[in-house]
């Protein structure tokens, strides 16, 4: 069993150039960074990754949960569908080889049956013979939108699509009914990747809390005994990890990357704001590899 770490782009620092960037999670032991699409341009974002010797494996596109491929709305479907079709030419240029998708929305207008059906027939049609042809995997993301609630549904409806360019890519901080372990277990083989995260839950009034990988209620020690059962070999992204820090450094990490105007008007407070905002993420690239060799690894 081996998980390769990876870290999403939004947990470095967004002060700092991509090349600065890859290098920081390179430094700290990460492997590879996994991107939202439309990182401009993606040419020179794939080769700061090169120089930096770190992969761009996966990208995901937002814009699934936004125009949801399950919507009532034609045209809000045929939206999200460009936009994935233009992901999946973003990923080709990355070399990246999977694309993280989220299959369909229950809401208002769509029921989870609803969901089901709309988003086979869109992703069938419309979306597989373009990963197909650029040979990406569609990584199907169980995510809080109502759907696909269990592991054993959530993998028949990816081998429903009877094609290796669909495969669970399992959240496993994501699982809120039932545990993560179970998930790992039933899926086995298929999955293409997993996220890392971690959540304390508070079932009964319906919040919850990022924590640290380790601090959270997730048995850690049962999700890397099911992986070994497993033999997973592969990516582990922590996702949103820049979610996990204190109050105050949240505030300044997020300031630091999008400093309000009033901020940006202050002689030397850019320069000040970087440097704050490439601390947080050192410290916090460190303490997350940390807790992967102690806890994933």
């Amino acid at each position: 069993m081996r998980v390769r770490p990876s870290v999403r782009l939004s947990t470095l620092p967004a002060s700092r150039s991509y090349e600065q960037r890859f290098r920081l999670a390179a430094a700290a032991g990460f492997e590879g960074v996994e991107l939202e699409a439309g990182c401009e341009p993606a040419a020179e974002v794939k080769r700061a990754a090169k120089r930096a010797g770190i992969a761009i494996h996966s990208i995901y596109v937002m814009a699934n949960w936004d125009r949801p491929l399950s919507s009532h709305d034609p045209a809000v479907r045929d939206e999200g569908v460009r936009a994935t079709i233009a992901a999946l030419e973003e990923a080709a240029v990355y070399g990246a080889d999977t694309l993280q998708l989220i299959p369909g929305k229950v809401q208002p207008g769509t029921s989870y049956a609803e969901a089901w059906g709309r988003s086979q027939a869109v992703i069938g049609d419309r979306i597989l013979p373009a990963a197909e042809r650029f040979g990406i995997v569609l990584g199907i993301e169980n995510v809080w939108n109502g759907f696909l609630l269990g592991p054993i549904e959530y993998v028949r409806y990816c081998d429903a699509f009877d094609s290796p360019c669909v495969r669970p890519y399992l959240d496993v901080g994501n699982v809120i009914f039932g545990r993560p372990e179970d998930w790992i277990e039933i899926a086995g083989a298929r999955i293409v990747k997993l996220h890392l995260k971690d959540f304390l839950f508070d079932q009964n009034v319906g919040r919850f809390a990022y924590r640290s990988i380790g601090d959270g209620a997730i048995d850690w020690a049962g999700v890397r005994a099911a992986l070994e059962r497993i033999d997973y070999d592969g990516w582990g992204v922590f996702a949103q990890a820049e979610h996990i820090q204190g109050r105050v450094a949240a505030r300044l990490f997020n300031a630091a990357a999008h400093p309000p105007r009033m901020l940006r008007a202050l002689p030397g407070a850019g320069p000040l704001l970087g440097a704050a905002n490439a601390f947080l993420a050192r410290r916090l690239l460190d303490d997350v590899m940390a807790r992967h060799r102690r806890h994933v690894a």
